[in-house]
């Protein structure tokens, strides 16, 4: 593969930084805007090329040093320092709205991260042989094949998670298991209450293991996974121990949820958006529906401001998690129902005053924007984790809305992932 000499110039959507050489576009992570790098192409198209880091010429005075190794692989912005982050995010954020909207939006509030390390509550380790033995390891970004090796696990979660993880190493090692045994493992973490649970991912179904009664864990699975999946689901239980879920604190409002429940990555910032979200929503109201509504967080930290909340969520796990923190928060205005967002009746969206979205990074489908603008409830309070769908879909909003309220809150320090709200209004 080439190597190539040449300046970069600002940092684009996906957080590579952008420079150019021979009339054509370069990508690559770890640079900053005005470094002049040295880099390996990994990938030539005709108008454009990706490239990794192999030395930088010139450092820009907003580099700091990285934390870890295999920054670029969880967290490529740790070389930046953090008032710049910020201020970066915020103009992507801005930028990627104008992009899709085709309107000038600047952000009513940006709101920077309190923690830039430990702050995540869910990790999946996977692993490779280092010394001999086994090790945590990342896939290299861009490069599945190849591996970074995790000595302390990750940065991005808490000392103590990392602590309970390297010890079920150690287990696992002396156990005598190899990569060809094992998938991953995952570590989920409730931060304001402590609790954390673990579940390793196995290749076989045959293998005896040892116990992992670990101090600090709350529970443990060993599951049979597919080793011809990429994803780490559990085909088949084969021990466990202790619980399968992990409550959380969030502000007033307890939430259990499960290991393969989505929950946010970041609690502090999350619950300062949910200030956001009630403002929002303002005085009390007669419906609320919630969609893609997980295991109730948002819907239930509205309960009090309406007379019913209707949660619709697709995953079954998620919604019975969501029904049992209803009974736990005696929330019994809250109904959630399984269903596809766009499969759902769209009369039940008739006569809503708020109608709260948190969809995945895909946005919306397009069968519920239709439903949306016919049936037009009376505010949209939109959270999004990819501000380019979220824009898509804001500009059909912009017919007959108006928007009234953003914000953004860097949930995901050190990354270029960030959370936005846009809150919009009926038109008069």
């Amino acid at each position: 593969m080439k190597e190539i000499t040449l300046e970069f110039k600002k940092i684009v959507g996906e957080g590579k930084t952008l420079g150019r050489h021979e009339g054509k576009v370069v990508f690559a992570y770890g640079i900053l805007p005005g470094e002049t790098a040295r880099v390996r192409v990994t990938l030539e198209k005709r108008n454009f090329m990706e490239a990794e880091l192999l030395e930088v010429l010139t450092p820009s005075p907003k580099r700091i040093p990285p934390k870890e190794d295999h920054y670029i692989s969880c967290s490529p912005w740790q070389i930046m320092d953090y008032a710049f982050q910020a201020e970066t995010k915020k103009g992507l954020v801005e930028d990627l709205l104008y992009q899709t909207i085709k309107e000038t939006i600047r952000l009513d509030k940006f709101y920077e991260a309190k923690q830039l390390y430990g702050y995540r509550t869910k990790i999946e380790y996977s692993f490779m042989t280092e010394n001999g033995k086994l090790a945590f390891a990342f896939h290299k970004r861009g490069n599945y094949r190849d591996m970074y090796a995790l000595p302390r696990g990750c940065a991005l979660m808490s000392d103590k998670t990392n602590d309970i993880a390297l010890e079920i190493l150690e287990i696992l090692n002396q156990a005598g298991l190899t990569t060809a045994d094992l998938k991953t493992l995952i570590l989920r973490e409730a931060k304001n209450t402590g609790e954390r649970i673990a579940a390793l991912f196995l290749k076989r179904k045959d293998i005896v293991l040892p116990e992992f009664k670990v101090e600090g864990l709350n529970g443990f699975i060993a599951a049979y996974s597919n080793p011809l999946s990429p994803m780490s689901t559990a085909d088949e239980i084969l021990s466990a121990w202790g619980n399968d879920f992990i409550t959380e604190k969030v502000s007033d409002t307890v939430l259990s949820y499960g290991l393969d429940c989505f929950f946010q990555n970041n609690v502090e910032l999350f619950e300062i958006a949910l200030g956001e979200i009630r403002a929002a929503a303002g005085e009390k109201c007669g419906k609320i529906i919630d969609l893609y509504s997980g295991v109730g967080a948002i819907g239930l930290a509205l309960r009090d401001l309406t007379d019913k909340v209707y949660a619709i969520e697709s995953v079954p796990n998620s919604v019975k998690y969501a029904q049992l923190n209803a009974a736990q928060n005696k929330a019994g205005n809250f109904e959630i129902l399984c269903s596809m967002m766009e499969k759902t009746d769209a009369s039940l969206l008739q006569g809503a005053d708020i109608l709260v979205l948190d969809p995945p990074r895909a946005g919306l489908h397009q069968k519920v924007v239709k439903n949306i603008m016919e049936l037009l409830p009376g505010k949209i309070i939109y959270l999004s984790c990819n501000p380019i769908t979220q824009g898509r879909d804001a500009a059909f909003f912009l017919e007959k809305y108006d928007l009234v309220r953003s914000a953004a809150f860097d949930f995901y320090p050190n990354t270029p992932h960030v959370e936005t709200l846009l809150v919009f209004e009926k038109s008069k």
